[in-house]
Order: structure tokens, then sequence, then C-alpha cells
């Protein structure tokens, strides 16, 4: 029985599942049927008036009643007006008129009542309570002076002493308890906001770190997949340049049509992820209009044409020549406007104009608007249009590639800038999308009409011709995937610039101390030595003939911001894979000294050697596969097949192996894994895939039996090559 009370007045105080007012209500019952409990046994001893112990007597017994009604039959509420109506107009009253009024301990009690009105109601109720309560009880006072035959007098001072003793105990203790109580409360609610505030914090710590992993992860993945696609995209432009076979041109127009597609996926992506943890940047600098407007219609116009849309671009005459923005990101926004246009139209015609409208002295809204006669949107789909990931009818335009974040990243990128989007729209018609964009203007010169331009401007890989050549000039690449120095040779092999190449940032500066390059290209991502270290490294050379050369920053790490972080670490520009030929030759030519820049000549390249007699003399390799590997250019494999010998790396595994350095060892084979395929050597390529599985899984017992096998069989391999190249 008496554990049953106990629980009972636990839940009553404590109970999670009661506010804090109701369980306050509780307490403020209990000490006053324990307090009143107290008193009433005191009158009784000390022998008080008998009418005001059966008021006091009642007044308990309505507390338990409220109690009940307040716990019970769960009505809180009515219970705690009810008490505060009960002891303050009934209770009171009565116990002032028949327990001695101000000469005793009624005072008390009625500052205890009126506080009691505070402490259990709320809002508005709290404030008429009291006003009406303190009006009661001051009632009692003037009456008392006016009528005080009608108060029953305590009989004795003795008696008075004792009643305003217990009321002022009693009292104390009731309130004193209300307080010690509030404190516990807030104690516990302290505690808990906390314990809450520190995982709030860890949760926000693991938030950060899990958006960092996601940063680094979108970093890695845009170089891990970027770095083949350099490769893929790099050979195919030498496709396009030096093929004259147009069906063999078609296929490597798509293959450049898809790799620039899936580029642009990764792109999405990465800007998003820069946009929402708020690290997108606005870069702004000098820029062409004609420039601007060229891109635009070069890098939607093949796509129009494969869809036999018409593309027709309009401008006023007298838009600014040249503005001062992020051209970059203005060329985005259009880019994506577009590219959505033609997503969307199946036939008819693709309309871009361009006006503009002054807003101060130097500064004007650049407006483009891009229209269609495509599917157009829906009412209801125009209030998600921007949503992240959200593509607008699914099932009908399941066939359209995209990730669905192009205008969501349109949007936000206008909002950096502070600029506007508008969107007009009509079910099966077609799409208009307006953007106006903040610029300040570098020249008033007018633009003029764009369109009558447009052919100049506009040329094929067919029609490839390089910008200079530089026979005289010496360039040091550092990479370490020979596919990509190849590419680069490749890319720049018309300017006829000498071009050395290191696989390492240990080999780059062994090569520095002894030849004076004009510029240096340098990979970021490589093992041991990474090219900031490189870099670093290259500005601490003693009696360095290279003192001060520019160095270029060569990677895949696409994320936005990458390129003020290398420009920050000292590299004088960056270019990002894949590597374009013309953005190539436009840093080549920035940074190269004058005197060494001649304009392209119509020369043809030199005579090529007899890759016949050579190819026959390599016919221990698959041949076939390895030109296969190459674009099916035998002058590329047979350049590639001499790069496989000049950069052997028979040396180096044997002394990780010696030193047991299985993870260097491990990137190693898993090089010459990849090159030994490339070249058509299938089976040197098995054996080392079966060495990089054992040394990623530490199989010491596996390399051990294995590694000499390896290596007898690549040395004479390499016997072969370097044997048959002499012969060639």
């Amino acid at each position: 029985m008496v554990k049953k009370v106990k629980d009972f007045i636990h839940h009553l105080l404590f109970s999670e599942e009661l506010e804090i007012w109701h369980k306050l209500l509780n307490l403020i019952l209990l000490t006053l049927l324990l307090g009143g409990s107290l008193s009433l046994i005191v009158c009784l001893i000390v022998g008080t008036n008998a009418i005001g112990n059966a008021v006091l007597a009642t007044m308990l017994l309505v507390i338990v009643f409220f109690l009940w009604m307040a716990n019970i039959i769960n009505l809180p509420t009515q219970a705690t007006i009810g008490t505060a109506i009960f002891i303050n107009a009934v209770c009171m009253p009565m116990m002032y008129m028949y327990n001695g009024g101000l000469h005793s301990g009624m005072p008390i009690w009625q500052m205890l009542a009126l506080l009691l009105v505070w402490l259990v109601l709320r809002g508005k109720t709290a404030i008429i309570m009291f006003v009406l309560s303190f009006l009661m009880e001051m009632g009692c006072v003037v009456f008392e002076i006016m009528y005080p035959q009608y108060i029953v007098k305590l009989e004795s001072d003795t008696l008075v002493a004792i009643d305003i003793a217990q009321s002022i105990f009693f009292a104390t203790c009731i309130i004193g308890s209300v307080f010690k109580y509030s404190n516990y409360i807030y104690g516990k609610q302290r505690a808990q906001l906390l314990q809450r505030d520190k995982e709030l914090q860890a949760a926000v710590d693991e938030a950060k770190c899990a958006n960092q992993a996601k940063s680094d992860f979108l970093a890695n993945m845009s170089h891990e997949i970027r770095t083949p696609i350099n490769a893929v995209l790099g050979m195919d432009e030498m496709i396009l340049r030096e093929c004259q076979d147009e069906t063999i041109r078609g296929y490597a127009s798509n293959i450049k049509n898809a790799g620039h597609t899936l580029l642009s996926l990764i792109n999405d992506i990465l800007d998003f992820s820069k946009i929402e943890s708020g690290k997108m940047e606005i870069i702004p600098s000098e820029y062409s209009v004609m420039s601007l407007l060229n891109d635009c219609y070069n890098l939607i116009s093949t796509r129009a044409k494969n869809k036999d849309l018409e593309v027709i671009f309009k401008n006023d005459e007298s838009v600014p020549s040249r503005l001062y923005g992020d051209e970059v990101r203005v060329r985005q926004i259009i880019v994506n406007l577009l590219t959505n246009a033609v997503k969307y139209t199946d036939k008819g015609t693709v309309t871009m104009e361009v006006t503009w409208e002054r807003s101060g002295y130097a500064d004007i809204l650049f407006c483009v608007s891009v229209k269609d006669t495509g599917k157009g949107i829906k009412e209801e789909s125009l209030k998600v249009l921007f949503d992240s990931f959200k593509r607008i009818e699914e099932k009908s335009n399941r066939d359209i590639e995209g990730t669905g974040l192009g205008l969501t990243i349109t949007k936000q990128l206008l909002d950096y800038m502070g600029g506007t989007i508008n969107v007009t729209s009509k079910y099966g018609v077609g799409s208009e999308f307006t953007v106006a964009i903040p610029q300040t203007i570098v020249s008033e010169k007018p633009l003029g009409n764009f369109s009558s331009k447009i052919a100049s401007h506009v040329k094929s890989g067919k029609d490839y011709k390089e910008t200079f050549q530089a026979p005289d000039a010496e360039i040091l690449v550092v990479d370490d995937v020979p596919m990509n120095l190849e590419v680069f040779k490749a890319l720049l092999k018309t300017t006829k610039v000498n071009i050395d190449t290191a696989a390492s940032g240990k080999q780059c500066l062994k090569m520095l101390e002894s030849k004076k390059y004009h510029m240096i290209f340098m990979d970021h991502m490589m093992p041991e030595m990474d090219g900031v270290e490189t870099l670093n490294r290259i500005r601490q050379l003693e009696n360095n003939p290279n003192s001060g050369i520019p160095v270029i920053a060569l990677t895949a790490n696409a994320i936005v911001g990458a390129e003020e972080e290398y420009l920050s670490l000292g590299f004088v520009d960056y270019v990002s894979k894949p590597v374009r030929g013309k953005v190539l030759e436009k840093v080549v030519v920035r940074f190269l000294p004058d005197e060494l820049v001649k304009d392209a000549k119509e020369e043809s390249v030199a005579a090529k050697k007899d890759e016949k007699t050579l190819l026959e003399r390599l016919d221990f390799l698959d041949i076939k596969a390895g030109i296969a590997y190459c674009g099916h250019s035998e002058e590329l494999y047979q350049e590639i097949v001499n790069t496989y010998v000049t950069g052997a790396c028979d040396k180096q595994l044997d002394e990780l192996y010696k030193a047991k350095d299985w993870e260097q060892y491990r990137i190693q084979i898993h090089a010459l894994k990849s090159t030994s395929k490339t070249i058509g050597a299938q089976m040197l390529s098995d054996q080392a895939f079966h060495l990089e599985t054992a040394a990623k899984q530490r199989d010491v017992d596996y390399i051990e039996r294995k590694h000499e096998k390896m290596m007898t069989s690549y040395k004479e391999l390499l016997s072969k090559i370097n044997e048959a190249l002499g012969g060639a």
C-alpha cells in the first residue's frame, strides 16, 4: 500500500507525460493538503474555533477532490480554475470570518492564496482571477473594519501567537517547496538541454564530417572519372583532326558528343554540391560578348542539328561588345537554358534573343531569353521547376538524359549574381525562359549583328589548324599516367613544341637540374610526391636553372573553387582535364616568350616512319588489340610502345619488392598492368593484375612466390621490344 502511494505521488510530481504547470498544480495541492492537515491538527490541539476548523477540514476534502479531478479523470485545467475559485472565493473568506480575521495568521494564508493564482493559472485567466481574488480578500479586511462584531476572534493572545506561528511555518514550507521544486525542474530541464546541445553538436560535427566526406568523394570522383575521359576525348580529338574517313569521323563525333554529355552530368553534380555547401564563388573578369555567344552557339548547334531543329540567334545590335562579370557562369546559365530547350523540343525552333537595359552609369542588365516550340510545362509543374533532382513529367520524359539539376543550378547562380529568371509556358506549345543578369560595361562599342558573324567563328574539327608554332619552345609535362602524357603531346603535336615528360615529381626535379624549360604542366594527384609538394620542392631547389618557371596545374579535380585553390598554392594557371586543344594552345602561348612564338604555317608534318616493318617485328604482342586501344591509330600505337620501353619500371619494382614497400609496389604494378594491356602484352598484364590484388590484400606469400617470375617475363618483353625498335 505504501509503495502504491509513493508511486502515485511520484507520478503526480515527476511524470514526463504531464506538463510543468500540471505538475506544479499537483505540488501545490499536495503541500496544501499536507500543510492544512498539520494545521488542522494543531488547531484541534490548542482548541481554536470549531467553525474555522470545520472550514479548514472542508478545504482539505475539496483539495483531495481537485487532485482526483486533475489526475484521475484527467481534467487538470478545470481543476486548476476550480481550486483558485474555491480557495479565494469560498475558503479564505469563511476562514477569515471564523478564525480571527486580521488578528490571526489569516493574512499569511490570504497572501498564499493569491500567490496560488499566479502559480497555477496562465494568461488572461491568471490576471482576471488575481484581480477578483485580491478584491475578495480586501473585501474581507474592509468588512472587518466596518463590522468587527461579525468576526470570530481567537480567545487569547496565546492562541493568536500560535496561529500566526503555525501559519508562517506552513506557508513558508509550502512556498519553499514550490520554489525548490521549480529549481529542481529548471535544473533537470537545463541538464536535458545541455545534453541535447551536446547531441546536437555531435550531430552537427557528424554532418560536417559527412559533408567533408561528400566533398572528398566528389573531388575523387571528379579525378577518377575525368582522367579516363581525358584520354578518350583527347584521342578522339586527334581522330577528328587527322582522319579523313567520313564514317570513322562520324563515330568519333558521336564519341565526342557522348563524352561531353557525361562531363556535363558530372559538372552539374559537382556544382550543386558547392552551391549546397555555400562554397560557390563568383569570379568576375572582362570578356567579349561575341566570344560568349559564339561558344554558346557552338555548344548547342550540333545537338540541335542532330534533332533537325533550327537554332535562331537574335540580338539587339547595340549590346555592348565587352562586359565585366563572371563569363564562365553567364555562359553556364545560357547553355543550361539552350540545352533544356533542345532536350524538350522534338521539332521546330529554338530561339535565343539577347537584349540589354541600362541600370546605372556603367551597369546594365544583360537579358537573354530562350524560346522553344517544345512540349511546354503544365501550370502545376511550374511550382517545382527549380527543385533539386526534380524531373517534371518523369513518365513522358524518361528518355531525356540529365540529372534534373540544370535549372536548379541556373536559379541559384542567378541568385548569387543578383539576377532573375522568369518562365512562361503553354503546355503542348512551348516555353520561354528569360534571365536578367547584372553586368558592368567595359566597352560601349556595339556588338552588331551576331547571326551574320557566326560563320566566321564556327570551325569544325575537320578544319582544325594550330594557332601557333614554337619549334624552339621546351615544355615539361608531369603526370603519372602515361596515356595522359601521350594525349598531351598529341594535342600540341602540330605546334612543333618540344615536350619532355616525367612520370613523377621525383623525376621532374631531377630533369629540372639539367635542362632549362619554358614552362611546366604539373598533374596534382600523383603517388609519393603530389603536384603541390613537387611545386614547393621546385621553388626550394638550389642552383635551379628553372627558377621562377611558370608551373600550370593540370588536373581532373574539377570542383568549383579548385582554380582559386591552385592559384593560391603558387601555380600560375589552371587547366582542367579533359584538356581541350584550343584551351591548351591558349595557355601555352600566354606563358611562352614572344620571340619563340611563330605564326602557324601550312607546312605538312614530316614523313612518318615505316610502321609496317615495326609492326611485323612486334608480332609477339597482340598488335590488333593494342592499336584498338590507341583509337585504331598505328602511329599512336608506335609512340606508346616507345613510351612503354622508355618508361620501364623494372628497377623500381625490384627496389620496392626488396624494401617491402607494398603500397608503392601496388601503385607501380597497377601502372604496369594498364600499360602492358595497352600495348597488347596481355599475359604480362594478367600477371601484374594478380600481384596488384595480392599487394592490395597484403598477401606477401603470393608476391614472394610470383614476383621473380613476373619480372623475368617483364624484362624479356622489354628486351624484345628494344630489339624490334632498334631494327625498325
